[in-house]
């Protein structure tokens, strides 16, 4: 071995292994990138690694053979010296040999590679309609042929009455979230799955729409103390059963948890999924052990889904969450729900940062004291952080509710909007479009990725998004929020004024928009407008960062950071994401602006 490792060294072979290596997770980054932006299965990632390690040996044995065919080096004295004319040959040629043994072999790996993964695009699975792009209309993901992608359709129940629905509900958004935890599984989100509640189609059609290769679906019936179950599995393109299974249990919390965890460790199975011990030990655990306390929970859960935009729906989850902690005092996830109410209010303007932050704050921590791993309680604590303006901590909590919960797709919105505070663009786009992957009917993260790109400076992909996020949803108001602010700073001010005046008929209450259409007339020079619809937008309750945005595009300033300054003072959440607004373009040149931003980085 020691003769080796001297052979390995007289030839300059570390070198060869060095500059390969190097190049191979570079190329394994870029890999990574192609597979996950472009419907390549997750196999596509460990191909490529194959073929780099394939590659090594032969790279190594080229070089050893190309070094003893340069025969034996000739004998150096200590007086003499490499002349210029001699400078770059002789002795170097090996070094040039070894550093085209290491790029072409890494070369020749990665284009392999690509030529697969190009067929695979252009004529093989990958190339089924709607590959390019998620669902017919836009607004569906990827297809795939990879098992280990699968939509979970809601449960069917035998009657209709609403405590029937809320159970089943609760059920199948257990078992999204269960097997959400499971990294080598692609798991669509809820509020896509629940477009299919009560629809009967094709399943192909269905896992077309939702980019996956197998579906499950199934029911939940309770009667008196007893529940059941019965789910299957279905290869989606030929619509085969790959697995099935009904349980018939007394109702109680454990047998309700442990339903749970059994279906999703049983899906992994038969989908070949990696599951960790740890992971399977996070899917058995139980989040509370009264029942009584479990049913106030998703009653409140099944509120908040189905009229969580109203004050009135969200505080009747809250109320049912108080329940449900009376109820248990150590169920972690209904006090996360209880803080999830305080700022689904703020978020509606119905209550103002000092009634809900501190609320939410104490609410969110009681949860977390009793269960610090609880992935909902830390992604509304990364939410909290960034209302702060701290988006180091905040990216360090949303890092661990992905390492909890990899198939969140909250999470990846969260992230997304976190690494645009951190000057980190192009990933946050990344994760918007993650999201949408994994909920490709959700409109609030169609919207998402809307905002991210307007605030990338992607104008023209902000209204190509936008067309689409309007297909999804004929009448989503933000999505001519967003297309007007691209118009705008294009220089196109009809159609910039035209989309805000959209988004007003369709929100006339929204105060956001009025400042939009104020903004959209001041860039155009239209002064007396752009002051109207500002004072509009003020009565309506803006918050103070757009007035002075508006100010800063009329030229005036000192307001602007009048403004901006009290914004800061009195509501600095509202100020999370300015430093990557492009509607702040104006203000920047200003030293107000810089002393700002420090102000806010230090916080």
């Amino acid at each position: 071995m020691k003769k080796l490792i001297q052979e390995i060294h007289r030839r300059s072979l570390w070198q060869v292994l060095g500059i390969y290596a190097v190049g191979a997770w570079v190329a394994l980054q870029v890999v990574d990138v192609l597979a996950q932006n472009f419907g390549l299965p997750e196999w596509f990632p460990a191909f490529a690694l194959a073929l780099l390690v394939i590659g090594l040996p032969v790279v190594v044995a080229t070089a050893v053979v190309q070094e003893g065919s340069r025969g034996p080096e000739p004998s150096v004295g200590a007086g003499d010296r490499e002349s210029p004319a001699t400078a770059g040959h002789g002795s170097s040629g090996g070094a040039l040999f070894t550093w085209k043994n290491a790029i072409l072999g890494g070369i020749g790996a990665f284009a392999l590679w690509g030529v697969v993964a190009a067929g695979w695009m252009l004529v093989g699975p990958g190339a089924r309609p709607g590959a390019a792009e998620p669902g017919s209309s836009g607004a569906g993901s990827e297809v795939t042929r990879d098992l280990r992608s699968v939509a979970v359709l809601p449960f069917a129940t035998r009657t209709t009455s609403e405590e029937d629905e809320y159970f089943a509900e609760g059920m199948h958004d257990d078992l999204l979230t269960q097997l959400a935890k499971i990294d080598s599984l692609k798991v669509i989100s809820r509020t896509s799955v629940m477009e299919y509640k009560g629809v009967n189609r094709n399943i192909g059609e269905i896992a077309d729409e939702l980019g996956v290769a197998t579906v499950v679906e199934g029911g939940v019936q309770r009667s008196g103390d007893r529940v059941r179950v019965n789910v299957q599995l279905i290869d989606a393109s030929t619509d085969q059963h790959l697995w099935a299974e009904t349980y018939d249990e007394e109702l109680t919390a454990a047998n309700v948890f442990a339903i749970q965890s059994d279906l999703a460790k049983k899906i992994a199975v038969a989908l070949e999924a990696t599951l960790t011990p740890e992971v399977a030990e996070r899917i058995e655990e139980r989040p509370t052990e009264s029942l009584e306390a479990y049913d106030l929970y998703v009653r409140g859960r099944f509120i908040l889904d189905n009229r969580g935009s109203t004050r009135d729906g969200v505080e009747s989850a809250a109320d049912l969450y108080r329940e449900a902690i009376a109820a248990d005092q150590t169920y972690a996830l209904a006090h996360a729900g209880l803080a999830n109410t305080y700022l689904q209010l703020f978020n509606l303007g119905y209550l103002s940062e000092d009634e809900a932050l501190p609320a939410a704050s104490a609410a969110l921590e009681q949860a977390l004291a009793l269960n610090p791993d609880l992935a909902e309680g830390r992604l509304l604590r990364a939410q909290l952080l960034r209302l702060e303006l701290r988006p180091g901590e905040s990216n360090r909590e949303v890092l661990r509710v992905l390492e909890l919960n990899p198939g969140s797709a909250q999470a990846h919105a969260q992230y997304s909007a976190i690494l645009l505070d951190l000057g980190r663009p192009v990933e946050s786009v990344l994760e918007a479009r993650r999201a949408v992957q994994l909920d490709p009917l959700s409109v609030g993260l169609r919207r998402t990725l809307v905002a991210r790109l307007a605030w990338v400076r992607d104008y023209d992909g902000t209204i190509e998004e936008s067309r689409k996020l309007l297909e999804l949803e004929p009448n989503e108001a933000d999505a001519h929020y967003y297309a007007g602010m691209a118009h705008t700073i294009k220089g196109q001010s009809e159609s910039a004024i035209e989309s805000f005046s959209h988004a007003i008929e369709l929100n006339p209450d929204d105060p956001y928009y009025p400042a939009g259409l104020a903004w959209a007339y001041a860039r155009a020079g239209d002064r007396a407008q752009a002051l109207e619809y500002l004072g509009q937008a003020e009565a309506a309750g803006v918050p103070l960062k757009e007035v002075g945005l508006v100010y800063g595009a009329l030229g005036d300033l000192d307001r602007a950071f009048e403004y901006l300054e009290r914004g800061y003072e009195t509501e600095p959440g509202t100020l999370a994401g300015l430093s990557a607004d492009p509607s702040a373009d104006p203000l920047r040149g200003d030293p107000r602006w810089q002393a700002l931003m420090d102000r806010m980085a230090r916080e």
